[in-house]
């Protein structure tokens, strides 16, 4: 089993402070959308920008993919006339069954079989999500979080780490098949990142009702939150990328139980944890 591509990568930002806050001030009667109605559309004189912040939020995006090679012995039945005793092959005889109309063969298949697993997951809600519209945006490698941290903007708690995710795209990727000799057989994860992006959130504050709305702004893809949230009361400390992607022994014991790919995988897993220790 390989892990490989373990990184920490950062999303460019697309927007920046003076673009987030032009966005914020175009926004400002549209951030009460569901207390508009054409007789109370507020003036944005009336509404004001009371909060704003940046922070970083977080995916995982994990890719595993294994490769099998092998043989194994089968039959295979040729159907013939039903008038058919015998057929001559290779220089020999084979019996036809009158009462089926086959004669059978024997041989040895040669297969491979190729699995990919693709997993991506909100680090910071530790649910599944669909962040594939992230990979199309430039991005820059990390080797710490602070590096993002230094200006002071914060990171959005992290729920979820590694080596749940690492279990769970390997066990997609292990399946059962019949072999008589197995010829070559790898499982490896080929991409685990975990990717920072910038949000920009603005709180406004509409005088004439006293209501309030907070509004997301997307540092990369400029996409617009209207339910936005605040960055949690609870922030992740800085770490590194060997911080995150450390692996235990309980991963090496509990991937998956039983086998020689097990014990593999287990003895490369433990090898890994030292060196990290």
């Amino acid at each position: 089993m390989r892990v490989e591509g373990e990184k920490l990568l950062l999303l460019i930002d697309n927007v920046g402070w003076e673009k987030a806050r032009l966005l914020a001030t175009e926004n400002k009667a549209r951030a009460f959308g569901s207390l508009l109605s054409f007789l109370s559309k507020p003036n944005p004189d009336d509404i004001d920008i009371i909060y704003e912040e940046k922070r970083y939020e977080a995916f995982w995006r994990v890719v595993g993919e294994a490769n099998f090679e092998y043989k194994r012995r089968a039959k295979f039945l040729v159907p013939v006339a039903a008038e058919v005793e015998d057929v001559e092959m290779f220089g020999q005889i084979f019996k036809a069954d009158r009462d089926t109309g086959n004669f059978t063969l024997e041989g040895v298949e040669h297969c491979r079989e190729k699995y990919r697993e693709e997993l991506m997951i909100d680090a910071n809600t530790d649910q599944p999500g669909d962040f594939s519209r992230y990979l199309h945006f430039s991005h820059q490698p990390l080797i710490s979080t602070e590096e993002l941290t230094l200006d002071g903007t914060p990171i959005s708690r992290l729920e979820t780490r590694a080596n749940g995710l690492v279990r769970q795209v390997l066990g997609s990727l292990v399946k059962p098949f019949k072999a008589d000799e197995i010829l070559f057989e790898e499982i490896a994860i080929s991409e685990l990142n975990l990717y920072f992006y910038p949000v920009y959130t603005f709180e406004y504050h509409w005088k004439t009702r006293d209501k309030k709305a907070t509004v997301n702004y997307d540092g990369v893809t400029t996409e617009i939150n209207w339910k936005g949230t605040k960055v949690s009361d609870v922030l992740k400390k800085s770490f590194t990328s060997d911080d995150l992607f450390e692996f235990s022994k309980e991963i090496a014991e509990n991937i998956i139980p039983g086998g020689g790919l097990a014990m593999m995988m287990g003895k490369k897993v433990i090898e890994m944890t030292k060196k990290k220790s």
